[in-house]
């Protein structure tokens, strides 16, 4: 009977440390991969060209800007489109969907759809390979946008960019 509570109690206390281990303390998601001429204070939101990792994946914000570019083809006619790209490292053992680890939320916080332009990216990568992805989200209002960033398979927080767009 003893040994069978202290194994019980081991087991909680196991459980209890590797929850403890592998929780994200930080409210916004990701590690900032530090550049030497970066400071060490961490931010609430990321900014363009910084660097992130999320789980086995590591993020660089390249670019947000507006684009002219419509498809005639979208089934939407937002009045704004606006281009993201990024670039991808696959620092896992598994390959890695991108282009469908991005969520962009609205000026009114509000979800967008995304858009189909040129060089839009929906793919896998390997193990160990990286690559860059072009995506577009459409929009009725330009302001403030935030990009959350995080592998399709996660259950970690998203690592979280804020970028105004005009």
């Amino acid at each position: 009977m003893n040994k069978k509570v202290i194994s019980i109690l081991g087991s909680a206390v196991a459980v209890g440390l590797l929850t403890t281990a592998c929780s994200d303390s930080s409210n916004n998601g990701g590690t900032r991969v530090e550049n030497s001429k970066k400071s060490k204070t961490s931010a609430k939101f990321y900014k363009v060209g910084e660097t992130v990792k999320v789980d086995n994946v590591v993020y660089t914000l390249k670019s947000v800007e507006k684009t002219d570019e419509r498809n005639e083809f979208a089934d939407t006619k937002p009045q704004n489109v606006i281009k993201v790209v990024y670039h991808v490292k696959n620092c896992g053992k598994e390959e890695l969907s991108i282009g469908t680890d991005l969520n962009v939320y609205g000026p009114n916080n509000s979800k967008l759809k995304s858009y189909p332009i040129t060089g839009q990216t929906l793919d896998t990568i390997a193990p160990g390979k990286e690559s860059d992805v072009v995506t577009g989200f459409g929009t009725d209002k330009l302001g403030d946008f935030e990009l959350q960033f995080r592998p399709l398979v996660s259950i970690n927080k998203a690592a979280k960019f804020k970028i105004n767009v005009k």
